[in-house]
């Protein structure tokens, strides 16, 4: 691994903190090595661990610091203490609405995820509301909420919203007033996405549980695991905060059945992407893997040299500085066999995004949209793009080449 700058150094001993691997002392010998916190903090923010790093920081290193430094951490708390509130509120709100139309709804990440991971103290940065509702209850939320102040954040006319669901798998409501935005799921991964079967079953294996003393639904603590390492791995593991994510749950749920999960991976392509998220927090935050897990990451995940760069990529660069061409050329690289990568190029490629809605074409010209998107990245990236793909799908048939092919 690449060398570090003492600032990442002391987000990384902050992260494993967390998982339960380091101690106060290391936290404390990685701050005193710190010489500008000003970028350290902003590094901090950048991988979405400010309040993570402010609590740790300012307890384990209570003293080390002048008290203007330390009163500065607090306010990162207290701020970030009061968006927790603000959340926890409004989801409770828009969980009764629902209910009260008889909408199952599953919470995601968010406030029930901070909690669930460090009851102590809301430590986890979010800004949304990300809820998971059947399909088929999706117009009836969308109404339910839109009646009691909500509004899309839509382009489109309401007329059209019907054609352009089959290619996203969420809608995007913002109260009228002061408040997180609310995304509206109905699928854990758009279905072009590799593993995106795995959550076929999702609502089969729901667990009650209890937020700030209501009931809810939520995933099982397998399902959780496997939605954070889906997670990371479409977003191209941009931030250490994903690892942070999947490290916790692991500590908090001893109980883990990790054949189970494993087994459910292999049957949905989603082998490199769960392999991937184990290996990642094994080798970067040093996290104790039950045998199992363990041989079954390095099985799939040893040797791969786009693993090793996304593993030196999170500790040396800053995650604004990464290249957004690299999400689609990773998840090429988690799929396994030429059509599931044949797939996913074709809905990046093809598929709409909000970018394309802003045309407003009328609903019988609703079809250009798919041509649009080709030409925007054409324009952007040129043939550097499409090589690109045509070089990860003609990897699939070299079984000499450790970029893509595995044991899956």
């Amino acid at each position: 691994m690449m060398q570090q700058t003492p600032a990442a150094e002391l987000l990384l001993a902050v992260a494993r903190r967390f998982a339960g691997i380091e101690s106060p002392e290391e936290i404390r010998l990685r701050a005193s090595r710190v010489t500008d916190w000003r970028a350290a903090m902003d590094l901090a923010r950048a991988h979405g661990m400010e309040p993570l790093a402010a609590y740790y920081i300012n307890t384990d290193c209570a003293g080390m610091f002048a008290p203007e430094f330390h009163k500065r951490l607090r306010a990162i708390l207290v701020g970030n203490t009061a968006k927790f509130v603000v959340l926890s509120t409004d989801l409770i709100k828009v969980l009764r609405i629902l209910e009260g139309r008889g909408i199952p709804v599953v919470p995601l990440k968010g406030p029930v995820l901070a909690e669930k991971l460090f009851s102590e103290i809301p430590w986890r940065d979010s800004c949304d509301l990300d809820l998971l509702i059947p399909r088929i209850d999706i117009g009836r939320a969308k109404d339910a909420l839109v009646n009691a102040g909500y509004r899309l954040d839509s382009e489109l006319r309401s007329s059209e919203e019907n054609a352009a669901f089959h290619w996203t798998s969420q809608l995007i409501l913002y109260p009228d007033g002061i408040g997180p935005a609310l995304d509206l799921h109905w699928e854990l991964l758009p279905s072009l996405f590799p593993c995106a079967r795995y959550f076929d079953s999702v609502w089969q294996r729901l667990q009650h549980s209890a937020f700030d003393d209501i009931e809810i639904l939520a995933l099982s603590a397998e399902d959780q695991l496997f939605f954070l390492c889906a997670h990371a791995a479409r977003h191209s593991w941009h931030g250490l905060r994903h690892a942070v994510d999947i490290a916790r749950l692991i500590r908090v749920s001893p109980n883990l059945d990790w054949d189970s999960i494993i087994h459910a991976a292999r049957g949905s392509d989603g082998v490199k992407v769960l392999a991937l998220g184990l290996w990642m927090v094994n080798r970067l935050l040093e996290v104790d893997l039950p045998e199992t897990a363990l041989r079954f990451a390095n099985a799939e995940i040893d040797g791969r040299q786009f693993a090793s760069r996304l593993l030196e990529r999170m500790v040396i660069t800053d995650p604004e500085q990464y290249e957004t061409s690299s999400e689609l050329r990773l998840q090429l690289q988690l799929a396994n066999g030429w059509w599931p990568k044949l797939r996913c190029a074709a809905g990046y490629v093809l598929l709409p995004t909000a970018a394309e809605g802003v045309l407003r074409l009328p609903a019988s010209l609703f079809f250009l949209y798919y041509l649009y998107r080709p030409i925007r990245l054409t324009a952007k990236y040129g043939m550097k793009f499409f090589r690109m793909i045509s070089c990860e799908i003609t990897r699939t048939h070299a079984p000499t080449d450790g970029l893509i092919t595995g044991k899956g």
